[in-house]
């Protein structure tokens, strides 16, 4: 936990993709301290009619077929852990990828204890397994 879906171009290699996986998952890391086998990625690829990501009227370009949309499903997370994860993301994949950081829209969605089950059919927050 988090639960992490992203959205990429079908530009994108697989090998390009694996790459950004470990960058996000680095940031979570660091970020949000929790366990190395932590890691709950799903990875979605999109044809090129499928996302529009524009500015927000912030008067920036992203590069065409090389955004990236991360959402983040989480239990409560504080604001200073948010920005830390950000600003990860946005220099891993720039040192991994060389991907412009205004490529990256990211979105956490918060949630609770009683919102997640690993397994089982059990709540493992509120059964005190996790």
């Amino acid at each position: 936990m988090p639960l992490i879906n992203i959205d990429l171009y079908d530009k994108w290699t697989k090998e390009e993709a694996k790459v950004l996986l470990n960058g996000i998952h680095r940031a979570v890391l660091s970020s949000f301290g929790v366990p190395e086998r932590d890691r709950y990625q799903i990875l979605h690829w999109h044809k090129e009619d499928e996302m529009i990501l524009e500015d927000t009227g912030l008067g920036f370009e992203r590069d065409k077929g090389r955004e990236v949309v991360i959402q983040v499903i989480s239990r409560k997370r504080t604001e200073d852990s948010k920005i830390a994860f950000y600003k990860a993301v946005a220099a891993n994949l720039k040192e991994d990828l060389a991907l412009n950081p205004k490529n990256l829209l990211i979105s956490i969605v918060e949630n609770g204890d009683a919102d997640w089950s690993f397994a089982d059919g059990e709540a493992q927050f509120l059964t005190g397994k996790l």
